[in-house]
């Protein structure tokens, strides 16, 4: 099967659980903390049968969103994020172009999503969080992804000015982990700053 880019978060959740994650500037949040928010993410894409499908991301930079990137990667599926604030028009390219099984948003965007999406179910990332997680289904779920799978989407401008979706896998990122932490020496005492927003490519690598 291969390793997966969730495999390095459960590892790390079960070293430290406690240890700081993620900071936004709202709030922050630890491993264990950001695992058990991408394990409500990702039970309420299973109890949807959404398996292996986009699922579109319309969030600001947040550790909210980073919460529904792994949830979207636990539960089999990849995951695309667009600007907040790109025009209608490339939001519309990239959903025709992505054609997105679901759309993870959060109040403050719900109602500007619903005002330009209405054929495509739109789930609210409070809401998620906030019902049941079903663990045994997504432990099930896990069983069937391997790292060739997708993890992620990302749309550039395109030469042409029209969005074109590149598409990444599990094993890509996981290679190129492995490779920068032992070129660069990363160990559980780095910290990482990101400047980049997380629709850019920049922000993985």
């Amino acid at each position: 099967m291969g390793r997966l880019v969730i495999d390095y978060l459960e590892d790390t959740r079960a070293k430290y659980p406690d240890k700081t994650a993620f900071i936004d500037d709202k709030r922050q949040i630890t491993f264990s903390g950001l695992y058990d928010e991408a394990s409500h993410v990702a039970s309420g894409l299973v109890s949807r049968g959404i398996f292996k499908q986009p699922v579109l991301m319309f969030m600001e930079k947040s550790v909210s969103l980073v919460s529904s990137f792994i949830g979207a990667a636990l539960s089999g599926n990849f995951y695309s994020p667009v600007d907040t604030k790109m025009p209608e028009e490339r939001i519309n390219k990239i959903i025709t172009t992505l054609k997105p099984a679901l759309v993870i948003t959060d109040k403050a965007h719900e109602e500007q999503v619903r005002g330009f999406i209405s054929d495509i179910e739109v789930c609210v990332f409070e809401d998620l969080i906030d019902a049941p997680a079903d663990i045994q289904a997504v432990n099930e779920v896990r069983k069937h992804i391997i790292d060739t799978d997708i993890l992620y989407v990302l749309f550039t401008s395109g030469s042409t000015g029209d969005p074109k979706g590149v598409i990444i896998n599990h094993r890509a990122v996981v290679d190129f982990t492995d490779w920068i932490s032992e070129c660069y020496g990363f160990d559980e005492t780095t910290v990482f700053g990101n400047q980049a927003q997380l629709y850019f490519d920049l922000s993985i690598q």
